[in-house]
């Protein structure tokens, strides 16, 4: 059976595809149903990137729609279907993130607010250690797992082709916090440095004196796609995970995010402040 999972870029891509095809026929979602023998709730599953249904699956729609197999778009819209089915290595990992880590390895560009903590994709290895022993259990594995993946996700900055670009606002309170104490923090800053000079790492810190701001409630991500995909919101509570997919609440994030870049130090002013910290203390 398909699998019912979080929809990720790709899955979505492919079921927006399969819509276009049948509404190409003037069918609906009951009508498709009907002529593969399945619910229309499956067809509207498939369509919204929530099942990623096998190459077999795409083939039988494809035929129900009167489309050549052998040709374009069949051949590319085949091959997607039998990409889906590969596992991702934050497949393994379970849990709350592993649906986030799907999107972000798939983003061509990631906006970022952190109002306490250095980002994930930031993180050095003993800074990203302290944090994930915060309010959880001791267990070693567990910690060194969590840790690894950690550092494999930074691998999306640094890929030969088309890396991540990201650009991390991050509060004063991120770039003064003591996680796992002076030293900690003193390699966690000369990272930030380093990072900086990537060519597709912006970062810039937000000064207390700044004041208020409209993301003073949490912090948030901006994710946004290649080939016409729709951007992504991503807010994390203690209550679970948010995505945000809505014109509205991309709007409110996107002006929010615009106003903690004009409150912000220029990235040059930046680099400088983190600079004077590791040198001096935070």
């Amino acid at each position: 059976m398909p699998r019912f999972t979080p929809a990720t870029p790709r899955s979505r891509r492919l079921g927006r595809e399969l819509r276009k095809l049948r509404d190409a026929k003037g069918l609906t979602g009951e009508d498709a149903a009907k002529l593969v023998r399945c619910s229309s709730s499956r067809i509207s599953r498939i369509e919204s990137g929530e099942i990623k249904p096998r190459a077999g699956d795409v083939m039988e729609l494809l035929v129900a729609y009167g489309i050549r197999i052998d040709e374009e778009p069949a051949t590319s819209l085949l091959e997607q279907a039998r990409d889906l089915r590969e596992e991702g290595w934050w497949q393994r990992l379970g849990g709350r993130y592993a649906t986030y880590i799907a999107y972000e390895e798939e983003a061509a560009e990631l906006k970022n607010f952190e109002p306490m903590l250095v980002p994930g994709l930031l993180q050095t290895e003993r800074y990203a250690r302290e944090v994930n022993m915060i309010g959880r259990e001791s267990d070693k594995d567990a910690i060194d797992q969590r840790v690894a993946a950690r550092m494999t996700r930074q691998k999306v900055l640094h890929r030969e082709a088309a890396p991540l670009r990201l650009h991390a606002v991050l509060s004063e309170a991120a770039v003064r916090t003591e996680v796992g104490g002076p030293e900690v923090l003193r390699e966690q800053l000369d990272h930030l440095v380093t990072l900086s000079r990537l060519s597709n790492v912006s970062l810039q810190v937000l000064r207390f004196e700044a004041g208020a701001h409209l993301a003073d409630s949490s912090g948030f991500a901006l994710l946004t796609f290649e080939q016409d995909e729709p951007p992504l919101g991503y807010v994390e509570t203690l209550a679970g995970e948010l995505f945000l997919e809505s014109a509205r609440d991309l709007a409110r994030m996107s002006a929010a995010y615009d106003n903690l870049r004009m409150l912000a130090m220029s990235p040059a002013e930046s680099v400088k402040f983190i600079k004077e910290l590791s040198k001096h203390g935070a």
